[in-house]
């Protein structure tokens, strides 16, 4: 199974998580004119971005799927850059900006396996829903 076994809004729960993937994509994606001008650091961006939804996705999944997010979400980031590049709309592919998604992937994995992982049971039990 790949859902966490004790999550019940596991639906609601994934729903959120590919919301949010689905905003971080298109935001990467918009033309630089039609972006949300919310820009506090570049760099930052791209890792806030990248450990939010690694984090929500590792508190979906089972500890054993990790290294499958990890990758996934490594291929997210590279898949963006390249379609940045490659779509001559304004933006330019940086292997920078990639480095950052790597790190805010890595700064949310690490802690999941310290024993984050479970953060959506606990806000579930939390909120009484469980």
């Amino acid at each position: 199974m790949i859902t966490h076994r004790k999550l019940r809004w596991a639906p609601f729960w994934w729903t959120c998580a590919i919301a949010l993937t689905l905003y971080v994509v298109v935001e990467a994606l918009l033309p630089p004119k039609l972006e949300t001008n919310l820009h506090l650091n570049d760099k930052i961006e791209h890792a806030g971005a990248f450990w939010a939804m690694t984090f929500w996705f590792g508190g979906l999944i089972a500890r054993r799927r990790f290294a499958w997010l990890t990758l996934g979400m490594l291929a997210l980031g590279a898949g963006i850059e390249f379609a940045q590049g490659a779509m001559a709309l304004g933006r330019t592919e940086d292997i920078k900006d990639f480095l950052a998604d790597a790190v805010g992937v890595a700064l949310a994995v690490i802690p999941a396996y310290l024993g984050l992982d479970s953060w959506l049971v606990y806000l579930e039990r939390r909120l009484g829903i469980s």
